[in-house]
């Protein structure tokens, strides 16, 4: 398979149309590994997904593209209580079906790592389910460490998941 070297970039207002479908795709593949299901996802507005994905002080989402496709996505945001607003969350990372395995999601976390820094922060966190092992292995390799694991009760379908926190410090 040949290694894509896509353009990775913040998103854009421009790019909401493109994230919706990208995200209703991720869904469809994983809806486990979401907060929101896709009925709810369907339900949000071209608006609301715009004010979800352009860049602030506080949050920004970079889209991987190949040509004019956005192919993969994550997230990066400030904790907002100062306490903890040294940290961040790096949230929403997925790469397209056809995409995978050829670096991008590594190149999206080293974006969003590159950007950590530039915000000041000291602490990135992330959650994943404990049983993808290709994800944790990824985000070992990217310098994250486990920090517990610990039951998600999901009261909504008597479901019970089990997520790992996984955080990175920052030198």
């Amino acid at each position: 398979m040949n290694r894509v070297r896509p353009h990775i970039r913040p998103l854009c207002a421009s790019d909401a149309a493109a994230y919706a479908s990208l995200r209703l795709c991720a869904i469809d593949e994983a809806p486990h590994a979401f907060a929101s299901t896709r009925e709810e996802e369907g339900k949000r507005t071209l608006d609301d997904i715009e004010a979800r994905i352009c860049s602030t002080t506080n949050q920004i989402v970079f889209g991987a593209f190949d040509g004019a496709t956005l192919i993969a996505v994550a997230g990066l945001r400030r904790y907002p209580l100062r306490p903890v607003q040294q940290k961040g969350f790096l949230w929403g990372l997925f790469v397209a079906q056809a995409h995978r395995r050829n670096g991008v999601a590594r190149q999206l976390i080293a974006a969003a790592i590159d950007h950590a820094r530039a915000m000041g922060l000291t602490h990135v966190a992330l959650n994943t389910d404990a049983e993808n092992a290709g994800a944790i292995a990824l985000y070992r390799s990217t310098g994250f460490e486990a920090v517990e694991n610990e039951p998600c009760v999901d009261g909504i379908d008597d479901d019970t998941d089990r997520e790992v926190e996984m955080m990175l410090r920052l030198k």
